[in-house]
């Protein structure tokens, strides 16, 4: 950017504005790094509530939005993620695309690659990572070799456009592969259909480089929400819950095998609530501004994509195995 351009507001515009996007277009609205120019939708009726509710043009196609801004937000179902990120990366744009990054490992490598290869800014929409929760349980996690994770919820019908996997799992599979800091190698999962065409309910294993272990279940056809995180490292034990925004941390203080129960040091962290969506978007717009590599990059996104896809390869082959038990 010129010293100019990096004076004014950055020219941004929102695609798809159904539930999660019409949130983009409230937060760019009220940052005083962006100008909201558009926002895009197929359907011209949400289209137009939109962009009068928040003063910006609205427009039916994204190709519509070349030469008219400086970045984009992708908000559509995951399967749309590559076709419209990918044009918006031939005309020169930087892209916050909505988690997942695409549907499948090889589009999303194909976009991380671009993005890359273009000096474009390509951030996906990984919103635990810009929790306040995520970033005070950061700061606590040292040499962790256990992780237990849940993420579960009611029933909701927009669920129907990818599996639990794509739609929930995702969040916690790219916050523990931050958290854990090696790589991952081996990921087995069972799972099953209920309520959709797609597998609702999940539960993962995935193994790393340095012998940590990550235990993931996910649901999305529960009586209740939880979404908790547990991970055990040498002398502690920490559970964070991203619903009540407290961290519980136990850890050694003497010696458990003389002291008993006293050994054990017990605190509770208080998290203040901040808008994870707020945080996001300030985050893409600073590193569209500075250049910048965004908090979760293309890689970042591409590697929870690839992950995801193991894991339902995984759960397709225990289901298969299921089947043929069952009709012999």
């Amino acid at each position: 950017m010129s010293s100019d351009s990096k004076q004014r507001p950055i020219r941004v515009a929102v695609v798809g504005v159904g539930r999660f996007g019409r949130y983009h277009a409230k937060h760019y609205a009220a940052n005083a790094q962006a100008e909201l120019v558009a926002v895009v939708d197929a359907n011209p009726e949400a289209a137009n509530a939109i962009a009068a509710e928040y003063g910006c043009a609205a427009f039916y196609d994204h190709r519509d939005l070349i030469g008219k801004v400086d970045a984009v937000s992708v908000a559509v179902p995951a399967s749309l993620h590559f076709q419209i990120a990918s044009e918006l990366q031939d005309a020169g744009l930087d892209l916050l695309v909505e988690k997942p990054l695409t549907d499948t490992e090889a589009s999303a490598e194909a976009l991380m690659l671009k993005a890359e290869s273009k000096n474009l800014i390509l951030q996906v929409g990984h919103i635990e990572r810009f929790s306040s929760c995520f970033r005070a349980l950061t700061g606590k996690v040292k040499m962790p070799f256990y992780f237990e994770c849940n993420r579960i919820s009611p029933w909701n019908e927009r669920s129907q456009d990818t599996d639990v996997i794509f739609d929930l799992m995702i969040h916690d599979i790219d916050m523990i592969v931050g958290l854990a800091g090696s790589r991952v190698t081996d990921v087995s999962a069972v799972g099953t259909r209920l309520f959709s065409e797609k597998v609702d309910l999940a539960n993962a294993r995935l193994t790393f480089e340095t012998g940590c272990v990550a235990n993931i279940t996910a649901s999305r056809v529960s009586h209740k929400v939880e979404r908790s995180l547990r991970v055990f490292q040498p002398g502690a034990y920490l559970v964070c819950d991203f619903v009540t925004h407290r961290i519980f941390s136990y850890s050694m203080k003497g010696d458990i095998r003389k002291d008993g129960i006293d050994s054990i040091a017990s605190e509770v962290t208080n998290v203040p609530r901040e808008d994870s969506l707020g945080n996001e978007i300030e985050a893409f717009l600073t590193s569209v501004r500075h250049r910048t590599r965004p908090t979760v990059d293309g890689r970042a996104g591409l590697e929870a994509v690839k992950i995801a896809g193991q894991l339902n390869e995984s759960i397709e082959r225990h289901l298969a195995n299921l089947y043929r038990q069952g009709a012999g």
